[in-house]
Order: structure tokens, then C-alpha cells, then sequence
């Protein structure tokens, strides 16, 4: 017998004889899942002390009058929380814990060793100017967008956290000075620092016009110095650190490995990513081929499109003709917002209609244009209530919507525009709205785990509002009859089409193509970007030449991709993830000879937060 394993086994036995001897309890399954909350609640208590303004924005309220420390003592705090906070969980261990608990374990030790890897590897208050403009603009917005509180103990926390502004921005600039900041995200943030002032000067007054006069004056009076200390971070960041700003900003292949796996929560690797989506790339075009041969004959004529199949690329040349006819029913820039908002009751008529989604009448929704201090990223998004303040009624989600910028030249405005025209509207509401973002998040404030609602899954949250892009296109959505006249500037034939219910709801469904097709270049672009060497020039080529978007929308998303770096990927994955599952379950379904109930497998999967979505059938008592 080896020496190892007899030593092993002599200890286990001696082990067993002193446990017989002192008669140890085993703790039952209630009492240990009770330990290990009583231990997450502690750790994220830990991490919403050490990161205020995170702690605002999920609703935790008792440190909404500070800033994070950003010292080089309170870096190191923070180091020594993560640590520890590791520690105490490999101590602990999962063994013999409910689902729900390991997956509540399990998420909290992935976001630690995310935290981690920030800490360790991308250190962005030393060179991410966008780090300080995310924690001013939130900690400051996060205060006075909603009302979780009454004015009062807002103006309060808003005063608090102006007077301490310029504190916190000295240590910004000093921060900054001493590392080196990053190119792309540091000419984001000079321009998200000119909304800020916005945000501090206007918005905030506005919003709380009905605190109390005292916290009014000592808000006016904390003003100026707030304004002035942003004003001199964008004057260091722009003057200064700009001119030796690195344009070192790729991750690396290593470092974009372990991230992605942190963020997407799974066993794929980044090389089995960018590969499955270079293969659904290609299904992807196939699919829209098909879709705009279908609308060539009635836009262009039976001849037009005999021609064309005689050429070269055919294909390609079919789809371009028609996306192009397509994107010329779009809107003037002032009227985005308006037409994005027009959608919303129209998508929840057609979801309750076809039992699609339970949808809940109480959620609040409005349609805003994207405050000046958070735009340069992107076009859309959604911003919900803080989620553990889901016990406070009525608090609006926002759909945000960034104006179209009055800097761009008009070639440049009018690409965006084509991009974003009607059809692709109707695809960007569902995605964000109804029944994509909005109708999530909603359910995900319901889950009573507070771990789970803190630490939202991307691929689940991303996948599934891509994910009902496809259910609403299968349900043969068509978007609003058009009405009798026609409006000008747009072909007769073109009017045949946004007439004709059908055929309206094909050139729905091409743009649905085309923005999946949207999500699948993003994983692409996100590995060959931050794993690989890709270029502007290349990334923009791949996005218009290949995936048939605008120009406009390409540069855009260049800046995005190089100032983020793996959430690109979460809607691809998470996507992906979505479809398997809904085919496990129809599987399910039909092994037991029963009919497939899509409403109730939504409402199902929708009622555990946001965990990742390979954990599901976990939840769902599939396993």
C-alpha cells in the first residue's frame, strides 16, 4: 500500500472514532442553507460599504451620502474584503446546500473573483477615466431619477455627496496622473464630463424642486465647487492626460479568456465562442437571403430580381437592395424618442394577444432620451429601479434613447438614421422593452434572493431580451398598419409593403435577422478586438460589408467595443442558451405526451432572477 493513502486512511479512521465518541449533528439542510445566508448577506453588506455608489444603484440606501475610497488605502481595504470574503466562502464550501443556495454560493464566488480580476488586472481608477464619470453620474442621477425616497432624504444624500465631490475628483486626478490612462475611454469621458455639468447645474434643481428649502440652499451652495471639480477633471483628462493617453487598451488573449468566463458564467471557452459565431454568422445571412428574396419581387419586380440572380453574389446584392429601400421610412432625429415610445402599447396589445409573456399591468415604463452624462456608449438601453427597492411601488423603468448627435455631419445622421429606420425600431423596442428588458426585470425583482438580484447574469439578462426578438418575429408581429395616406418620400412599392400585413411583417422579420446578426458580430468583434489585433477599419468592414449595417452605427460600435470588453459576448451566449433551453423543455413536453405551453414556460423560467441560464432546469426541478 502506498505510505499516502495509509496515512490517509488511519487518519479517517481516527477521525470516524472521535466523531462516534462526541456524537457530532449533522446539520440539517434548513439549518445550513440559513448559515449560508446569514454569510452572504454579510459579504454583500461588506461590498455595499465599500462601493456606495454600487450600493445606490441596487438599492441599498445607508451609505447614499459618500463616495467610494479611492485611495491607495481604501484599494487596499477593498483588496483585503475580496480576500477574505473568498476565504470565508472556501471555508464554508457548497456541500449539502439547496439549489437555490449553490447557485446564490456560486454567484457570489464569480463576482468576488470578477472583483478580483478588475483589482488585479484592469485597475481602472488608475487608467479608465470613464471609472469616475460612471460613479459621479450614477451616485448623482441614481438620487433624484426616481423617487424611492421622499425628496428630503434625497436632497440630503445629494448635498452630502456634492460636498464631497471635489475631494473625490482629487483623488480622480491624482489616480489618473499616476497611472496612464486609456485612450478611447478617456475621449468618452470628456464628453460624458460636459453632461455631467448638466446633470449638477439643471437636472438636479429640477428634480428636487420639492425638498425641503433648507437642503435646497445647501445643495446651491455645494454647487459651484462640484461644477468647478468636474470642470477640472475634463480639463486634465482633455488637456492633459489625453495627450499621453495609451492606445494600449486590448485585454490580451489570456486576460480575455478569464473574463469572459467570468462574465458569461460557463464552461465556454473564448475560442469555442468566436467560433460558434462565426458558424451562426454565416446561417444568419442565409436566413436574411431568403427573407429579402421574398420582398425583391414586390419592391423591385419579377425582371429586377432575375437580373440580379444572374450576377455575382447574389445574395448579398438581393439584401443590400432591399435593406436599402427598407431603411427609407425612417424618422427625423427629433422624433426618436416619440417613435420609440409609440411602440410600447402596440408590443404589449400583441404579447397579452398571443399569450406570449404574463405581462404586469403595475410595472411603470417611460421612453427618455439618455441623460447627456451616460451617452457615447450606446444607442439604447434600459435603466431599471434599483432592485432592492422592489418593495417601493410605482418606481419607473426608463427606455433610454441617445439623441442623435448635433456634431455628427449630416452624412454621418442620416447613415444612423437608415440604420435605426421603422422596421429596425420595432426590433429595438421589443429588445428593450416589451417583451425583452422591461418585462425581465420585472420578474427578477421578485426572486427573494438577495444575492441574485444584486448579481444579474448577463448572458441571461442580454439573451433573453435577443431571445424574444425571435418569439415575436415567429408570432408574426407586423408592426402598426400604416393608415391610408402616404406619407412623402417614400415608393409606391414600398408603400404596397408597410400596407400589406404580411408583407410588413417579413421586412419586420429581415430586420430581426438583421439585428441577431447584429449580436452575433458583436461576439466576434469582441474576441478578434480584445484577443486578437482587429482595427477600426477592419471591424468596421466586417460590420458593414459583412453584417450589412450603416456606417454610422459601426463607428459607434467601435468605440463601444473598445471601451468594454466580454459583455459584447453575452448576447450571443446568452441568446443561444435561451433557444437550447426552450428546446429542452418542448422535448419535455413532448416525451410526457403533452402540448407544449409557451406562456407558462416563460413565466418559469422568468421566476428565478437572473441566474445564469444553464442553471435553470436546476431551478426549475428539470434535474
Amino acid at each position: 500500500m502506498f505510505p499516502m493513502l495509509l496515512k490517509r486512511r488511519t487518519v479517517l479512521a481516527a477521525a470516524g472514532c472521535w466523531l462516534a465518541a462526541h456524537q457530532v449533528r449533522a446539520v440539517p439542510a434548513a439549518e445550513r442553507d440559513a448559515r449560508a445566508q446569514t454569510l452572504f448577506e454579510t459579504i454583500l453588506a461588506e461590498g455595499f460599504a465599500g462601493d456606495p455608489v454600487s450600493a445606490t444603484a441596487v438599492g441599498e440606501h445607508r451609505y447614499d451620502d459618500r463616495w467610494p475610497d479611492v485611495s491607495s488605502l481604501g484599494r487596499e481595504r477593498e483588496r483585503e474584503r475580496i480576500r477574505s470574503a473568498l476565504a470565508r466562502l472556501a471555508a464554508f464550501g457548497r456541500k449539502d446546500l439547496s439549489v437555490d443556495a449553490r447557485i446564490d454560493f456560486d454567484s457570489l464566488v464569480n463576482s468576488l473573483e470578477l472583483a478580483r480580476f478588475t483589482d488585479q488586472i484592469e485597475t481602472p481608477w488608475l487608467h479608465n477615466p470613464l471609472y469616475y464619470t460612471g460613479n459621479i453620474g450614477t451616485g448623482l442621477d441614481e438620487l433624484v431619477s426616481r423617487e424611492f425616497a421622499p425628496a428630503g432624504v434625497r436632497a440630503a444624500s445629494v448635498a452630502a455627496r456634492l460636498e464631497k465631490l471635489p475631494g473625490f475628483v482629487e483623488e480622480a486626478i491624482t489616480n489618473l496622473r499616476r497611472g496612464q490612462p486609456l485612450a478611447p475611454h478617456s475621449r468618452v469621458a470628456v464628453g460624458q464630463l460636459a453632461g455631467m455639468l448638466l446633470l449638477i447645474q439643471k437636472e438636479i434643481p429640477d428634480k428636487l424642486k420639492n425638498a425641503p428649502p433648507a437642503l435646497r440652499r445647501r445643495i446651491a451652495t455645494a454647487t459651484p465647487a462640484a461644477v468647478a471639480a468636474v470642470e477640472k477633471l475634463r480639463s486634465v483628462v482633455q488637456n492633459e492626460l489625453l495627450t499621453g493617453a495609451s492606445e494600449n487598451w486590448r485585454l490580451g488573449r489570456t486576460n480575455f479568456e478569464r473574463k469572459l468566463r467570468l462574465t458569461l458564467e460557463t464552461d465556454l471557452g473564448a475560442d469555442e465562442v468566436y467560433a460558434l459565431a462565426r458558424q451562426e454568422h454565416e446561417r444568419v445571412r442565409a436566413r436574411m437571403a431568403s427573407l429579402a428574396r421574398e420582398l425583391f419581387v414586390p419592391l423591385f419586380g419579377a425582371a429586377a430580381l432575375k437580373t440580379l440572380e444572374a450576377g455575382p453574389e447574389a445574395d448579398e446584392h438581393i439584401i443590400r437592395h432591399v435593406l436599402a429601400e427598407l431603411a427609407t421610412d425612417h424618422v427625423r432625429a427629433e422624433d426618436l424618442r416619440a417613435a420609440c415610445e409609440s411602440n410600447l402599447e402596440r408590443l404589449s396589445a400583441f404579447v397579452r394577444e398571443r399569450k406570449l409573456v404574463p405581462l404586469d399591468g403595475q410595472a411603470v415604463l417611460k421612453v427618455i432620451w439618455t441623460p447627456p452624462q451616460q451617452r457615447g456608449v450606446a444607442i439604447a438601453g434600459l435603466a431599471v429601479p434599483a432592485p432592492l427597492d422592489a418593495d417601493k411601488p410605482g418606481l419607473p423603468s426608463f427606455y433610454l434613447v441617445q439623441p442623435v448627435p448635433e456634431d455628427w455631419t449630416p452624412e454621418r445622421r442620416e447613415s444612423f438614421l437608415r440604420e435605426y429606420n421603422n422596421f429596425m425600431l420595432e426590433i429595438l423596442s421589443i429588445h428593450e422593452a416589451i417583451p425583452g428588458h422591461f418585462v425581465q426585470s420585472y420578474y427578477a425583482k421578485r426572486v427573494p434572493s438577495k444575492v441574485r438580484k444584486v448579481n444579474a447574469n448577463g448572458p441571461f439578462v442580454e439573451g433573453w431580451a435577443v431571445y424574444t426578438e425571435h418569439v415575436m418575429v415567429e408570432a408574426g408581429y407586423g408592426g402598426p398598419d400604416p393608415g391610408k395616406d402616404k406619407p412623402a418620400g417614400l415608393t409606391g412599392a414600398l408603400w404596397h409593403i408597410k400596407q400589406d400585413p404580411a408583407l410588413r411583417a417579413k421586412a419586420i422579420a429581415l430586420h430581426g435577422q438583421k439585428f441577431y446578426l447584429r449580436t452575433v458580430t458583436n461576439a466576434i468583434l469582441d474576441h478578434a478586438i480584445h484577443a486578437g489585433t482587429m482595427g477600426e477599419e477592419e471591424a468596421v468592414a466586417l460590420m458593414v460589408d459583412r453584417s450589412f449595417q450603416q456606417e454610422g452605427e459601426a463607428r459607434a460600435k467601435w468605440v463601444r467595443a473598445q471601451v468594454s470588453s466580454t459583455q459584447l459576448s453575452t448576447y450571443f451566449v446568452g441568446a443561444q442558451a435561451w433557444f437550447r433551453l426552450r428546446e429542452e423543455a418542448q422535448t419535455r413536453a413532448k416525451a410526457r405526451n403533452e402540448p407544449f405551453n409557451l406562456t407558462d414556460f416563460h413565466a418559469q423560467a422568468l421566476a428565478h432572477g437572473a441566474p445564469p441560464v444553464s442553471r435553470l432546469p436546476e431551478l426549475m426541478g428539470w434535474n
